[in-house]
């Protein structure tokens, strides 16, 4: 998985919570994935203002940007060759 792949679940994840802050932690661990990788595409989720963060008890992460776009996510993590199957094979 890349880190394109981990963005989507858990911004899929987030959207499904609304308005409730989640654990990057406990999103990985509910798709049996490395909570450090997680937390790390969170963080960068995070600087480019997608999400929002909260510390401490009932913390975590929550979606700020409601109408993010699939093709936002391939542009922020991938670059375009690297999505097309056809390039991809090419390497």
């Amino acid at each position: 998985m890349k880190k394109f792949d981990y963005g989507v679940i858990l911004i899929e994840r987030l959207k499904v919570a609304e308005r409730a802050y989640l654990d990057a932690k406990s999103v990985a661990k509910e798709h049996g994935l490395p909570t450090a990788y997680m937390e790390k595409v969170a963080q960068e989720l995070r600087r480019a203002g997608w999400l929002e963060a909260r510390r401490g008890i009932g913390g975590g992460y929550k979606l700020i940007k409601k109408d993010l776009e699939i093709s936002e996510l391939i542009n922020f993590f991938e670059r375009p060759y690297n999505i097309c199957p056809i390039t991809r094979m090419q390497k």
